[in-house]
């Protein structure tokens, strides 16, 4: 490895040739565009005159927006899909006055065994993780704050085709979800029998650009050469940067607090999109990163007569070093040391707590050479047992950060090329 590693690391210090920038800059490609997710019904039960009674609930369609990247020569897709919520169609049974069965922000990885190509169909499996959250009210609700919402992390199988046109991804797709009975509390201290159809429905159109494409002509290898001369003549193969890009916390543990004090909230699924914002300095020499990171988040749990939010605000100062660079995908991994500022509001008393927390970061950059002006970076933070104390109970913030898409860019690089190709 450590001679892999160093090859690699040689080849990219030196000359580009043709022959590796050909090959690096297919490795992988953008992808944007939208879906339709179809979610079979099933069934639930709900009180009607204290006795428990079986009710059927329909299907629900739900449109969502889609980013992500084709990696490995166009075997595999990581993506993300943010679904938009306030277009979604909900069929609700006769004796709810609400219904809502909701996938949140998913993340999925899809192999295809044949590569994607144009004007090929190219059939696909894989796998996502996402947040499902399921609450009801009946007609005769008298709650203040309504009813709670049950959630959970879900890992549904997918299967499916794509068709690869000049320039789309279309894919029509199942997924199956094993995780498909829960128990929901439908008063205080009593719960029904959630049961939903495991299959659900696909189908998604993306655009997808090769945005490195210009990088495989003679006259750009002999540029990215030059180029690579200028920054190291200027010092900047090493330069400050500045990442922002969108973010998700995903619960990894549940709350003591909830389950002793609110058992209706223990089984409400944590997880919250937040910014990411990044300004640190890049050192060429030993391939590694050194930054502050800021990100903030908050939550809520409210039904019956009871309502908590949570609010977290964490600066970090982070190292990571790049692991290895093959072909431009360069993982990373390092600690991070952040100010935690934490904050639990439990209907109307606010609880805090301000200390030091040591995680690990992890990721990967998309960097095919030492010239680019920005480029794309993916981030995941783990804390592990971050929580504050209420009442002798922890409430738990240790959520796995997971930031898919982070647009960095590097300051002067692109001055400084510019002022040289102007000459």
């Amino acid at each position: 490895m450590i001679i892999f590693v160093s090859n690699v690391h040689g080849q990219q210090d030196s000359i580009y040739s043709h022959e590796y920038l050909d090959k690096s800059t297919r490795f992988a490609w953008l992808t944007y565009g939208g879906d339709l997710n179809f979610l079979s019904g099933g069934t639930t039960q709900q009180l009607v005159n204290g006795i428990k009674q079986t009710t059927n609930f329909g299907n629900t369609l739900m449109p969502r927006l889609t980013i992500g990247g084709i990696h490995f020569w166009g075997h595999t897709d990581f993506y993300v899909t943010i679904p938009l919520s306030f277009l979604t169609l909900q069929d609700i049974p006769n004796g709810l006055d609400k219904l809502e069965v909701h996938q949140g922000v998913e993340t999925g990885f899809r192999l295809y065994p044949t590569k994607l190509q144009p004007q090929k169909l190219s059939p696909f499996l894989g796998i996502s993780f996402r947040r499902f959250r399921y609450s009801q009210q009946s007609e005769s609700n008298t709650n203040e704050n309504g009813v709670p919402s049950f959630g959970r992390f879900t890992y549904p199988i997918q299967f499916g085709l794509t068709y690869t046109s000049d320039k789309w991804h279309i894919s029509s797709s199942g997924y199956y979800n094993y995780q498909n009975e829960f128990n929901y509390f439908i008063s205080p201290s009593e719960t029904g029998l959630v049961e939903l159809n495991p299959l659900s429905f696909n189908l998604s159109i993306l655009r997808y650009i090769d945005s490195d494409r210009y990088m495989r002509t003679p006259k750009a290898v002999a540029r990215i050469n030059k180029n690579y001369e200028i920054l190291k003549k200027e010092n900047l193969l090493s330069s400050w940067f500045i990442g922002i890009g969108p973010s998700a916390a995903l619960q990894i543990s549940k709350s003591p607090f909830l389950k002793e004090n609110f058992p209706f909230f223990h089984d409400d699924y944590s997880a919250a999109v937040l910014p990411d914002i990044s300004f640190g300095r890049y050192f060429h020499q030993i391939d590694a990163n050194a930054n502050l990171t800021y990100r903030t988040y908050r939550d809520k749990h409210q039904g019956f007569d009871s309502k908590i939010q949570t609010r977290r605000h964490s600066i970090g100062i982070e190292s990571v070093k790049f692991l290895f660079n093959y072909l431009g995908f360069v993982p990373f991994a390092g600690p991070i040391l952040s100010y935690e500022k934490l904050n639990t509001s439990v209907n109307g008393t606010d609880y805090y707590d301000d200390k030091l927390a040591l995680g690990i970061t992890f990721g990967w950059d998309i960097r095919v050479t030492h010239t680019g002006t920005s480029l794309l970076r993916t981030n995941l933070r783990y804390y592990p047992n971050l929580n504050m104390e209420i009442e002798g109970e922890k409430m738990m913030f240790n959520h796995l950060e997971f930031n898919f898409i982070q647009w960095v860019q590097f300051i002067g690089r692109k001055n400084t090329l510019r002022k040289e190709k102007n000459k």
